[in-house]
């Protein structure tokens, strides 16, 4: 293959992508400011550029920034895991299930009542309409929750759902490409299956993994004759960027290829690498963020010690500048620019599509929102207190390997008491210290409110639902007419599906903007 001739850029081609990643910026900017949800702004400049409103970017560029846009797509879910509280995703993981499958059970059923008896389309495309909407869109999520509040027992349940819901959106993207592709209603047993169990297994095999690693880093530590310089070396950004690149390139790869989700690989690719790289006992200083300041007395290899990071703070460091103001923006602005707006105004010469595909949109955001109620009736996992470890008792090797984010085991951020704050045990490590931060400035959110904020967040659909919907589009666009004749298309369905995808992920993200603001305003008003 003859090599890519290197040719200057024309003047337009310039002009179009420098705007677009200009504009994507500063509608972002202005969202957060107005509505709360930052990328309410990229998607509408995607909207805008796309090929269904001014057609400004070529079909090569917008495969590019697809590209792009899934690559922050990855490190938003990666930082994610970074920030996981171990001992609330662990405590809350049953919520989290039900949570899930009430989600993605609800849009399927109600989508048959209406789409099938209501609008009298078949069986078959108002299951695939319900497909498409039963996920949730885990960026859009995660994009409008701070590191801090997915600390807390919402933040938790609501990450854990939406991964939850990513695998079970890839189960039924393989159902729906085989009865897309042949036609028929047999499905294979490994499409459902293959990815369950992969699934179960990455979530197995990881905790192994991060437990192994650590026990490496220790032994590391604990070899003889290692100067302080080379044991802190370890911890230096250089090194924690290149393990996190590898880690999470690795565990991507391996998802994809294994037949489960790379969302989920990124996910966990985090999770283990901030279990696995907590400071050591007797190494406090090896969780500053600074670098030493020289003093009279030190050695010049002390005063010179290179800057150390945890995980989390070499990813804010190196990798969350590009990605909040290109990767994060480009990835919202390309869901816009692949959504095909033509068709919400008419289908075939009517105007029926708009009012069916609204009253779908509210009906779909009904049936996300009402997952929330469990929050309200599902009673809260609270410890005996013989089970809370005392202050006295000996360090456990390796840290904080229990995330204790409220000082009580499995007390939530929400509903930690201010006595149970204050009995907690001091306790070190980067882990510890980042829960105590969320404690620090973190609003606390009611019961009430928290089940309302899951409601709303798990109602924005996105990426996933677009990937289901484009797979369902060949059944979505045919059907039969009534006297068994030859089949017509009618694309109808198609948009009506596309209706609710945008008024879900528009509506969930300005929610949760509003409920995140009410809540900060509340607790200001207290104050």
């Amino acid at each position: 293959m003859s090599s890519v001739p290197y040719q200057v850029p024309n003047v337009p081609s310039l002009l179009t992508l420098s705007s677009f990643l200009y504009l994507i910026n500063v509608a972002d900017h202005l969202s957060r400011q107005w509505i709360h949800a930052g990328l309410v702004g990229p998607l509408v400049v995607g909207i805008v550029y796309g090929s269904q409103a001014a057609d400004i970017l070529s079909a090569s560029l917008q495969t590019t920034l697809i590209s792009l846009g899934y690559i922050g797509l990855l490190l938003i879910v990666f930082e994610a895991g970074l920030s996981t509280n171990i001992s609330l995703l662990y405590n809350n993981l049953l919520i989290s299930l039900t949570v899930a499958m009430t989600g993605v059970f609800l849009p399927i059923a109600l989508s048959l009542l209406l789409l099938h008896f209501g609008y009298g389309y078949s069986p078959l495309q108002s299951f695939a309409a319900g497909a498409a909407l039963c996920s949730t869109s885990v960026g859009t999520t995660l994009s409008l929750l701070d590191p801090t509040m997915r600390q807390t027992r919402v933040g938790s349940i609501l990450m854990s759902a939406a991964l939850i819901d990513d695998i079970t959106g890839l189960v039924i993207a393989a159902i729906i490409t085989h009865l897309s592709s042949s036609g028929t209603t047999s499905i294979p047993w490994q499409a459902i299956v293959r990815p369950i169990f992969v699934s179960f297994a990455f979530a197995l095999v990881t905790p192994f993994l991060a437990w192994a690693l650590h026990w490496i880093v220790l032994e590391i530590h604990d070899v003889p004759h290692l100067s302080k310089r080379a044991r802190r070396h370890i911890y230096t950004g250089p090194v924690l960027l290149s393990l996190i690149v590898a880690v999470l390139s690795g565990f991507v790869a391996g998802a994809q290829y294994a037949g489960t989700s790379e969302l989920f690989g990124a996910y966990l690719a985090g999770v283990l690498l901030s279990f696995a790289f907590q400071p050591p006992p007797g190494h406090a200083d090896l969780e500053q963020n600074t670098p030493t300041s020289p003093e009279i007395g030190r050695s010049k290899s002390e005063t010179t010690a290179p800057q150390t990071h945890t995980p989390q703070s070499a990813f804010e460091k190196y990798i969350t500048p590009p990605l909040t103001t290109i990767l994060s923006p480009i990835f919202f602005a390309s869901i816009g620019s692949a959504l095909p707006i033509r068709s919400l105004g008419s289908v075939n010469g009517s105007h029926s599509v708009v009012w069916r595909g609204i009253l779908y949109s509210l009906l779909m955001v009904l049936a996300k929102f009402s997952v929330g109620v469990w929050m309200v009736i599902w009673p809260e996992r609270r410890p005996c207190k013989g089970r809370r470890r005392k202050s006295n008792g000996p360090p456990r090797r390796g840290g904080e390997s229990r995330n204790d984010s409220a000082g009580q085991v499995g007390i939530p951020l929400e509903t930690a008491s201010p006595e149970s704050q204050a009995e907690a045990p001091p306790s070190t490590g980067p882990s510890v210290l980042l829960q105590n931060k969320a404690n620090t400035f973190h609003p606390t959110m009611s019961r009430m409110r928290s089940a309302f904020l899951l409601g709303i967040a798990m109602v924005a659909r996105g990426e996933i639902a677009l990937i289901v919907a484009q797979l369902a589009r060949p059944l979505l666009v045919s059907t039969s007419d009534a006297n068994g004749g030859a089949s017509s298309t009618d694309s109808e369905p198609f948009a009506v599906v596309i209706w609710a995808i945008l008024v879900s992920t528009v509506g969930g993200a300005i929610g949760v903007g509003l409920v995140l603001r009410t809540n900060r305003t509340a607790i200001g008003v207290a104050q």
